[in-house]
């Protein structure tokens, strides 16, 4: 088991096998938390690191993972006989199983990646909402986080590459872009974070300011139409989210987007 081996040398553990290792912590966290019967893997990795097992944890257990990973690969899962691998389309749960108890989930695990939950979590904002609508009302199915190769971010630290900057939505027929107001609770919410430096020498306040002004400039020098919508023009529940009335937002949608609607 090659892979293995290499971890082994990297943790500089030449004279005692890692999965020997892995297992006394294991029994003996078992041992000592006799309330528990399973565990996720990563919770564990307190007790590695304690051991001298691994020299520090990083991404919630990534080190016990590439041992399991390896392991399973070589189809020797059995090596480490408390391990249970909860496995869907798009990934593998790992947990620690007490001999002799049965896995019963507290909850459901979801066959869906972090990928495609953060997907899931966009298609279902506010943001993709209105946009829903404006597909409807536009006959035109918009491009979502629209790039364009002319509209750029300042320089990156390095001196050689600029990220685009992503748009909401594009309608190529319509030649319209629409832009969102952004929340007054996301932004409080951010507070710490946009007194953070960036790399350009500002705030990242200061920053969004500068690029919401030239994603304008850039567009208007484009001849490229903008619409910026305020989310607070909709009705909204305490949490400053929109309430969803579809036929009251078409309506005000409408009037805003009049002079596009064919």
């Amino acid at each position: 088991m090659q892979y293995i081996k290499v971890i082994i040398m990297e943790n500089n553990r030449n004279n005692e096998d890692i999965v020997t290792q892995i297992n006394k912590v294991i029994e003996n966290y078992f041992n000592t938390h006799t309330n528990k019967d399973w565990i996720p893997a990563k919770d564990i990795m307190a007790d590695l690191i304690l051991a001298g097992v691994f020299t520090k944890d990083n991404k919630k257990g990534l080190p016990l993972r590439k041992v399991l990973r390896a392991l399973d690969k070589e189809k020797a899962l059995t090596r480490i006989p408390t391990v249970h691998a909860e496995r869907t389309e798009t990934a593998v749960y790992w947990y620690l199983v007490r001999e002799g108890a049965k896995f019963v989930p507290n909850e459901a695990i979801t066959a869906v990646s972090k990928k495609e939950k953060s997907k899931a979590q966009r298609e279902n904002s506010d943001e993709f909402y209105i946009l829903d609508l404006c597909d409807e009302l536009l006959a035109e199915k918009s491009s979502r986080k629209h790039t364009f190769p002319f509209l750029l971010g300042d320089m990156h630290k390095r001196g050689k590459t600029r990220t685009k900057l992503s748009l909401p939505g594009f309608y190529k027929e319509a030649n319209l872009v629409i832009e969102f107001a952004e929340k007054q609770n996301e932004l409080d919410q951010d507070s710490d974070k946009l007194d953070v430096m960036t790399v350009s020498g500002i705030t990242r306040s200061e920053q969004i300011k500068k690029y919401n002004k030239r994603r304008k400039d850039v567009l208007d020098k484009k001849d490229i139409n903008l619409v910026e919508i305020d989310y607070s023009l909709f009705e909204c529940d305490d949490k400053q989210s929109i309430i969803r009335s579809k036929d009251k937002d078409l309506l005000i949608l409408k009037e805003i987007l009049k002079q596009y609607i064919k």
